[in-house]
């Protein structure tokens, strides 16, 4: 979130010439000669490369990209800590030498691109040149006991500076004149739940699909409920995390698709005239998964990937998309009619969503207003908007019926890498280590992208399998999309739920060893 193996031609200097039968799928790739594509900018320059092209449907197409090879010098190795302190990290390598590990001390150079500096963003310090992942384990194991408190484990081929790779990329291509084909579907069409892109592209009716967004849990918030913003056929069903980056997919064909930071105005307002914030939309309240909320968000209103913020004070409204119980607890709950007539106030949270109808939940001071200002009879106005950074609202720009999908960080604008890993959250003030991970290691990795002609790229990029596929690092996965043709692209939700579907079948390799994953929406193409 298994595809057999495919036959494929190298690369020569001129032309290639490709084959392929996919009896599962029904798909057979078309036996052409075809110009040269340029070749991917991972590692040394004359790596081998070859590609399968297949067409799904017209207009749309699937690349099936090889390069590189193992390196007999990658090893398994443990990260016990990266520090922003050169001292601090040799004295842990002197520790760990009097302990009787045999440490190494490396320094890190790459830091987020929207954070300029002359001053390196830390020092590694690791233990270990181990064959396997199990004798990794073992000293894992050993340096606990010590007293140490290791990170990580690590395989050398996916620290983002190896040098041969082998990658693995699956691309989908929906040329401009085909892009009505793709929409933006969420699980099971109802929050909470969850749902395999599989089953999600074979219940819609879909030829194809990619995963999409970061989504949430049972422990930090509500199952199959995207962390960030979701707009499915001008429906907004999700909030945004305030400024973090979409794939917008106009309802207009005379839009362009495009890559956009994209924010969520909500606001409550009374017969009476009082006015107050609209904190969510179909989670529980007081979780805010990946933060960047509004209202006193602690202990951060600005995005931070993968954290949980909370808010004891919160309204939220609970649309006829929610199925099931709403979360239930201490505060307040209120039923509003389609019109926004008052039907029922609540003395506590919980409770289901009437037909037709929806439910505003509130905690602390926001179950107070709702108190104070929600009368049986009466009238509360929600007001809901996706406005773009110029506060310009998104149904206005990109027509009624507009879909968005929320990921982070954005790759390119304008043909340029522009990667803002700090403003969009990938970056955790207390600890380098997070952004070390998640943005210069390589990890598997789902990509969306929009061409000069405004067609669209949906990528895949298999990882974490050593010797098969080593994954990407966001600049990689920057420069791979301008070599793939993409103007304007983004990071989509990644590790183990990247996933591509094709005619009914998961066509690459997910690296769950559990298998594919249940997630919260996907982009279909029909």
């Amino acid at each position: 979130m298994k595809i057999r193996r495919m036959r494929r031609t190298a690369y020569t200097a001129g032309l290639a010439v490709l084959s392929l039968v996919l009896p599962a799928t029904g798909l057979q790739a078309q036996a052409a000669a075809q110009p040269v594509a340029q070749r991917l900018p991972l590692g040394d320059g004359g790596l081998p490369e070859t590609r399968s092209v297949t067409e799904v449907a017209p207009g749309v197409t699937w690349t099936r990209i090889k390069r590189g090879r193992p390196d007999a010098r990658d090893h398994w190795t443990i990260e016990v800590a990266l520090l922003k302190d050169e001292g601090a990290a040799r004295a842990l390598a002197d520790r760990l030498d009097g302990a009787g590990f045999e440490p190494t001390v490396s320094r890190v150079d790459e830091r987020p691109q929207d954070l300029p500096s002359e001053q390196p963003w830390g020092w590694r310090v690791r233990v270990g040149e181990l064959a396997d992942q199990e004798a990794a384990a073992r000293l894992v194991k050993d340096l606990r006991a010590a007293g140490f408190r290791p990170t990580r484990t690590y395989f050398t081929g996916e620290d983002g500076s190896g040098r041969t790779g082998p990658w693995v990329v699956d691309v989908l291509r929906v040329s401009a004149g085909q892009r009505q084909r793709v929409e933006a579907r969420q699980s099971l069409d109802r929050v909470p739940g969850g749902e395999t892109l599989a089953d999600m592209v074979r219940r819609t009716g879909g030829i194809a699909g990619v995963n999409g967004s970061y989504g949430s849990d049972e422990e930090d918030g509500t199952f199959g409920d995207v962390a960030g913003l979701s707009v499915v056929d001008g429906r907004l069903l999700s909030e945004a995390v305030q400024g973090r980056s979409a794939l917008v997919l106009p309802s207009e064909r005379r839009i362009r698709p495009s890559v956009q930071q994209l924010s969520t105005s909500l606001r409550v307002r009374s017969a009476d005239g009082a006015q107050r914030e609209l904190d969510g939309l179909n989670r529980a309240p007081g979780k805010i998964r990946s933060c960047g909320g509004t209202g006193g968000d602690v202990p951060t209103e600005r995005p931070r990937h993968d954290a949980l913020c909370t808010d004891d004070s919160e309204i939220i409204q609970y649309t006829g998309f929610f199925s099931g119980p709403v979360h239930a607890g201490d505060g307040v709950a209120v039923a509003l009619a389609g019109d926004g007539t008052v039907l029922e106030v609540r003395g506590r949270r919980g409770g289901t969503v009437p037909a037709g109808a929806t439910v505003l939940a509130g905690t602390g001071d926001g179950a107070q207003w709702l108190r104070d200002h929600a009368r049986q009879g009466q009238v509360l106005t929600v007001t809901t908007a996706v406005l773009d950074h110029n506060r310009r609202s998104l149904t206005a720009t990109a027509g009624r019926g507009v879909d968005a999908v929320s990921g982070g960080p954005q790759l390119l604008r304008g043909g340029r890498v522009v990667v803002p890993a700090d403003a969009e959250g990938f970056n955790h003030p207390d600890d380098p280590g997070f952004f070390d991970y998640f943005a210069i290691h390589r990890h598997p990795r789902t990509l969306a992208g929009v061409t000069a002609d405004g067609s669209l790229l949906f990528v895949t990029v298999d990882g974490r399998r050593p010797g098969y596929s080593s994954g990407l690092s966001f600049r990689e996965s920057a420069a791979v999309m301008r070599a793939l043709g993409a103007v304007d692209a983004l990071n989509l939700d990644g590790g183990g739920s990247t996933t591509m579907v094709i005619g009914g079948r998961v066509v690459n390799r997910p690296s769950d060893s559990t298998g594919p994953r249940l997630m919260a929406n996907a982009l279909v193409i029909h």
